[in-house]
């Protein structure tokens, strides 16, 4: 490893600070964005029974406010859209029925359907209520000047769209493969090599474990793990050690692919942090990967984790079509 040789990292690249920093930065944006999130629910009284004037609960007027966008919805789809249980939900139709501001009817052409609808005083409610909010927001924004008003607007979208992320990235297992997976993760390689041209000669995609991924990823010093939603495989990850080279302290990084269902959502960061802390376990100094230039997704997730970019290949994996090789420490 001595003689190794390393590219030169272009200014668009990711810039390693090393872990702690990048630790401790993470720890204090998390502290100052809670910080900021309490505050915001007091001012706005979320902690309050009711929202301001408009009489409501707040599950109260978020139900109405939906109903508004979709007008005809059933109880279990609005669930799904408030992000709660069907008997939460179906408990604040009953309160918004009660007061006259919900009606419950059967589908005209599914007669066991039952769709939600607002009454004319659920459309005159769902107004007041969008006149105390906007009137809240509007004087709150009008006290910031308006570069920090879109810096305010953009933060909370980007904000809520990381939490729908987040959110989705629970409901996903990362869990040893067993051989019931052997013919979905075959299916995941190539339908994603296929993706961005990855066929050919020199290819991992040739490789005689991508039929029998259990089988391979069993002998010494060697893991794979896929990524799991209910009884649907979205991507995996392996390590073993490197072919070719005299140093069993490096490890390769191998076949880390997401499907296109579980890309956005942090699923290539998670199986990342299960295969670096295996590799740990298991010994490893270093772990050292190849990809492809136009693979950009995967090398800014590579780069994220402060790997260094290499003038030439290590070992010998017998993927000479792969154009980029990288390596960090453990």
């Amino acid at each position: 490893m001595a003689n190794t040789v390393l590219r030169r990292v272009e200014p668009n690249e990711f810039q390693s600070f090393g872990k702690r920093t990048i630790m401790e930065d993470m720890q204090t944006a998390v502290a100052r964005l809670r910080e900021a999130s309490r505050q915001a629910a007091r001012h706005l009284g979320f902690l309050e029974s009711r929202y301001s004037e408009t009489g409501c609960t707040h599950s109260q007027c978020h139900v109405l406010v939906e109903l508004d966008h979709r007008r005809r919805v059933t109880v279990g789809e609005l669930a799904g859209i408030l992000l709660q249980d069907v008997s939460s939900t179906s408990r604040t139709i009953r309160s918004l029925v009660d007061h006259g501001f919900v009606q419950v009817l059967t589908d005209s052409e599914d007669g066991r359907r039952r769709q939600l609808h607002l009454t004319p005083a659920g459309r005159e409610k769902v107004r007041e209520i969008h006149a105390v909010a906007d009137q809240q927001t509007r004087t709150a924004l009008e006290l910031l000047n308006p570069a920090d008003q879109a810096i305010v607007v953009r933060g909370m979208s980007l904000y809520a769209q990381a939490l729908a992320r987040s959110n989705k990235l629970t409901e996903v297992e990362i869990r040893p493969i067993i051989p019931d997976d052997d013919e979905a993760m075959s299916a995941v390689i190539h339908l994603v090599m296929s993706e961005f041209g990855a066929e050919g000669n020199g290819m991992s995609i040739g490789d005689p474990e991508v039929e029998g991924m259990y089988e391979a990823y069993r002998q010494e010093q060697s893991a794979y793990f896929v990524a799991v939603k209910g009884r649907t495989l979205l991507g995996g990850a392996g390590l073993a050690p490197l072919a070719g080279s005299s140093d069993k302290g490096v490890c390769e990084l191998r076949k880390i692919y997401v499907m296109p269902a579980g890309r956005g959502m942090g699923l290539g960061r998670k199986l990342m942090d299960r295969c670096l802390e295996a590799a740990r376990e298991m010994g490893y100094g270093q772990i050292y990967l190849e990809t492809l230039d136009n693979m950009f997704h995967a090398r800014h997730l590579f780069e994220k984790y402060g790997f260094r970019y290499l003038d030439e290949p290590l070992g010998e994996t017998g993927h000479h079509s792969c154009t980029m090789w990288a390596i960090r420490d453990l």
